[in-house]
């Protein structure tokens, strides 16, 4: 008996821990998210620039969503520029809003 009650005291006091785990753990933030994509370089294989708009496809890192602050470089020849704000939907495309081409 008394082994049977210390392993039925290990396996509650590991769900409590677990449970305690997840009650301290802050719940993801979508605005904090955004804020650690600000500042990001995306290399594209080929980019459109119409200004203040730069339009990239087959861009890296393949991650999707809001952007600021970002920089786009066409892989094709360097080009680089700086855009405000933006939205990029994983691989296949990002799209740049308030861009400037940046010197280098």
């Amino acid at each position: 008996m008394p082994c049977r009650t210390v392993a039925l005291s290990t396996v509650l006091a590991a769900a409590l821990g677990a449970a305690a785990l997840l009650l301290t753990t802050p719940p993801a933030d979508p605005g904090r998210a955004s804020a650690e994509r600000a500042g990001e370089m995306l290399v594209c294989e080929q980019v459109e620039s119409r200004y203040p708009q730069v339009f990239g496809r087959n861009c890296d890192p393949a991650q999707g969503g809001p952007l600021s602050d970002f920089t786009v470089i066409d892989r094709r020849n360097d080009n680089t520029y700086h855009c405000r704000t933006g939205w990029a939907e994983g691989s296949l495309w990002a799209d740049g809003q308030n861009c400037r081409p940046r010197q280098g």
